[in-house]
């Protein structure tokens, strides 16, 4: 599986789901979650409690618009993709007073135009933006959008679902005020878990919010803490803890250089395959998932259909306005050199049966440019 997420996971982050339960209030829960809190605060390098609440990263995205914003708060949503899409439906659904700065899907957005749009809208509460847009494979700029804000009483909140992990992101340097994240990418883990960072300008603004929220309040997760405020999904959290201690040992640091890597030689590969990358510059590609363009007369449905019937594997296409257009590979979570081998082969493989042309092996030896000589 080669997808942006849910995402492969490792047969000791599995089993460790595996054990005995445990009651969601018993002491024994109360000291794995002191286990896992101070491990989830390094991640999103915050001083501050990292909630962890038993659902997708969607439901953590409706749960900082609904704790964090009143009724016809002016907010600015980053539209950039798919996800930047979804911050804006939640956020009008919500009945907030959405503005919008929407970009075509992949263009960067102007950190003057940001500032301009705060200084015609001074009563700005909010700006919604998406750090690692998986629509498109496109990190967006949240230290610098962040720093337009730092003074201010407006809250940034960045949907870090694909991101964290695999991008460097510091919350607290960076003045982020509420960071969503999500088990089923770089943790990886089986998908049911958000974890959502909160600063403490955004607990000033939740106070005095007359949210409606019960099972997403964050209020309650707070009062609840270390506890979760219903049921936990314990089998999850065992997995957390083990997943946790995996990333701590290979270094956080370390861990960088490698997902930079492999998205380096995923990027050559598909080069090499003919595929156009979707995000021109290297400086906005994420290291959770590349997006590219079919080589003409490919036909995506096809070849995705043709990897999982002949070769069991799973990639993505494009969403929305590019369905059909283009396939997104995701290098996130448990995935190495080797595996990426396998996987170029296989959309090498495809690519030839439906009639591709080009020298056999060329994903293999654009793969070993990067790892062999660095991509030079």
């Amino acid at each position: 599986m080669a997808t942006p997420g849910p995402t492969s996971s490792p047969s000791n982050i599995r089993l460790a789901g595996a054990r005995d339960l445990i009651h969601h209030r018993a002491s024994h829960m109360k000291e794995l979650m002191e286990r896992i809190n101070p491990k989830l605060k390094n991640i999103f390098q915050t001083k501050n409690d990292v909630y962890t609440i038993s659902c997708s990263g969607t439901g953590g995205m409706e749960a900082s618009v609904t704790n964090s914003f009143d009724k016809n708060d002016k907010v600015l949503v980053l539209s950039n993709g798919y996800f930047g899409e979804r911050f804006r439906t939640i956020c009008e659904h919500n009945a907030l007073n959405t503005l919008v700065y929407e970009k075509e899907w992949g263009a960067e957005f102007s950190l003057a135009e940001v500032a301009e749009i705060y200084k015609e809208n001074p009563d700005l509460k909010g700006v919604f933006v998406v750090f690692s847009e998986t629509s498109t494979g496109m990190i967006n700029p949240v230290k610098e959008i962040a720093a337009l804000f730092k003074k201010t009483e407006v809250l940034v909140v960045v949907d870090a679902i694909s991101g964290l992990i695999v991008n460097e992101l510091l919350m607290d340097e960076w003045g982020l005020d509420i960071v969503i994240a999500a088990s089923h990418k770089g943790f990886m883990m089986a998908p049911g878990l958000t974890f959502v960072g909160i600063s403490d300008k955004a607990w000033s603004k939740i106070d005095q919010t007359n949210s409606s929220a019960y099972y997403f309040s964050f209020t309650r997760l707070k009062q609840f803490f270390p506890f979760a405020s219903a049921s936990a999904s314990v089998s999850l959290l065992l997995s957390l803890e083990e997943s946790l201690s995996m990333i701590e040992d290979i270094g956080s640091g370390t861990l960088l250089v490698q997902q930079k890597q492999i998205a380096l030689a995923a990027q050559r590969a598909l080069n090499a395959l003919g595929f156009i990358l979707f995000v021109d510059k290297p400086i906005y590609r994420s290291n959770a998932v590349t997006s590219a363009l079919a080589p003409e007369g490919i036909d995506t449905q096809k070849l995705l259909s043709q990897l999982e019937t002949e070769f069991n594997l799973s990639i993505t296409g494009g969403q929305g306005i590019f369905k059909g257009k283009m396939i997104r590979v995701g290098h996130i979570g448990y995935i190495d050199e080797l595996d990426l081998y396998a996987v170029f082969g296989a959309i090498e493989r495809a690519l030839i049966q439906l009639g591709a042309e080009f020298p056999l092996g060329v994903s293999s030896k654009a793969i070993q440019e990067v790892f062999v000589r660095g991509g030079k």
